[in-house]
């Protein structure tokens, strides 16, 4: 299996967090279906401001706060027709890869995803340049299967020692 970390430009939330650099948002999930949705943490100093510009985001609509905290705030929002038509986010269902992590900020998406084989990898990266998304891979490494060198209790190597 390959991991895969590389940099998207794309136009989820671009405008509200390029109003409020000092904010990053962590996407929780993505939830598809006849419109597509995001479940997101967004964390920094201004968060009134980047709340502000959200309301303004055209990638988003019907944006929901779900809670917050003294320097954060989760939200779902669901992405407006146009932003879901360029998204790329069913290629992994397509392709059998699997998101692990995106964290975005005024610069783009940071994103970490497992895929299968270097060829779901490359389907990624087309669907990216029919969309006019920029993809910039910054990691490419293998990962052994973790289960391979466990023991009857989950634990590999030194895990198991007391």
């Amino acid at each position: 299996m390959l991991i895969a970390e590389f940099h998207l430009s794309t136009p989820v939330l671009r405008d509200a967090l390029a109003a409020a650099p000092e904010v990053t948002a962590d996407l929780e999930r993505t939830v598809e279906g006849e419109t597509s949705r995001l479940e997101f943490f967004a964390r920094g100093d201004d968060l009134t401001r980047f709340e502000d510009a959200l309301a303004d985001d055209g990638s988003v609509e019907d944006v929901r706060v779900l809670g917050e905290g003294p320097d954060f705030r989760f939200y779902r929002a669901t992405l407006a027709p146009e932003t879901t038509r360029r998204t790329v986010y069913h290629v992994f269902e397509d392709t059998g890869a699997r998101p692990v992590s995106a964290s975005g900020d005024h610069t783009g998406w940071n994103v970490r995803v497992q895929f299968p084989d270097r060829e779901a990898l490359a389907a990624y990266r087309d669907s990216c340049r029919e969309r006019d998304v920029s993809f910039t891979l910054h990691a490419l490494y293998e990962r052994a299967d973790p289960r391979a060198e466990a023991d009857e209790y989950g634990l590999a190597g030194d895990q198991g020692a007391v």
